[in-house]
């Protein structure tokens, strides 16, 4: 345990892992990630009183959030230090969740290392990495005819198209091809959120892919993005993102951002468009708690 966590502090640092030594642009990253996600818990807590999803805000330390059996932690370690009680009070939510069996973190090369010294104490262990892009809008140009079909369209998504997006973007992430109406709902929320905006491509008339844009001040973040297995391969993310990117200068933004799981299709998808792996993060878990 100890060799894992001495490694993983290694590989923490700012110059071993993050590819931009910029603080304050990770900061608004993280933000951005926090304010989202509580936006969207809020409204589905409004519109569902029942939801399992919940938030716990630690003032100036991090957001903790439980949606569904998942559990994250984001920004924590950036700012004021997290003590003990800190993380008892994050384990005690999470106990008071059924569907939630651990305690998760989310953590940039910027994090404190008392955190991680603390998260060593308690046994958290690495679960996985996440990657962190972003794209510099004041330099980026659109590729002219980059995808010359006349058989596809992409348009933002007005409220009386917001189940047909939701619908795509839950069937495009589905594993078995079925979306139930629950499934359903909890995709269209993120349309309810003010700062998010929804866009669905159309292949030959018919729904095929979608995805999601939320913008903060100057930042835009790309996420909540699928395509339905049928139209896989012919390039419709890609298009996709390059509408969103355009939406997102258009509307001011000088930086944007979108997380993906490394070497990925998704990932890959992200360098042809531009983006610059600006850090990973590294996801920490608890043992279950109980």
């Amino acid at each position: 345990m100890g060799n894992q966590f001495e490694c993983l502090l290694n590989f923490l640092e700012v110059k071993g892992m993050a590819i931009v030594n910029n603080k304050e642009l990770a900061k608004k990253i993280e933000s951005i990630k926090r304010k989202g996600t509580k936006s969207y818990i809020e409204k589905q807590q409004e519109l569902n009183p029942s939801t399992l999803s919940d938030c716990l805000s630690l003032e100036g330390k991090g957001d903790f959030f439980c949606t569904g059996s998942v559990s994250f932690g984001v920004g924590f370690g950036m700012d004021q230090t997290v003590a003990k009680k800190d993380l008892a009070a994050i384990e005690e939510f999470v106990r008071s969740k059924e569907e939630v069996k651990h305690a998760r973190f989310e953590l940039t090369p910027f994090c404190d290392p008392l955190l991680l010294a603390l998260l060593q104490e308690q046994r958290y262990t690495l679960e996985q990495f996440l990657a962190v892009w972003v794209l510099d809008l004041k330099a980026w140009k659109p590729v002219e005819k980059s995808f010359p079909n006349n058989t596809v369209e992409i348009a933002e998504v007005a409220n009386e198209d917001s189940f047909e997006w939701a619908w795509t973007v839950a069937l495009g992430i589905s594993k078995d091809n079925t979306v139930s109406e629950e499934t359903m709902e909890a995709t269209r929320t993120f349309l309810e959120v003010p700062d998010n905006t929804g866009f669905l491509l159309k292949d030959n008339g018919e729904s095929a892919a979608g995805g999601t844009l939320a913008i903060d001040g100057r930042l835009g973040e790309l996420f909540l993005a699928s395509t339905v297995q049928a139209y896989r391969g012919k390039g419709h993310q890609n298009r996709l993102i390059e509408e969103r990117i355009r939406y997102a200068k258009e509307k001011g933004c000088t930086h944007i951002t979108v997380t993906t799981e490394p070497n990925t299709a998704s990932a890959r998808n992200m360098e042809k468009n531009g983006f610059g792996l600006i850090y990973n993060k590294a996801i920490l878990r608890s043992p279950e708690i109980k």
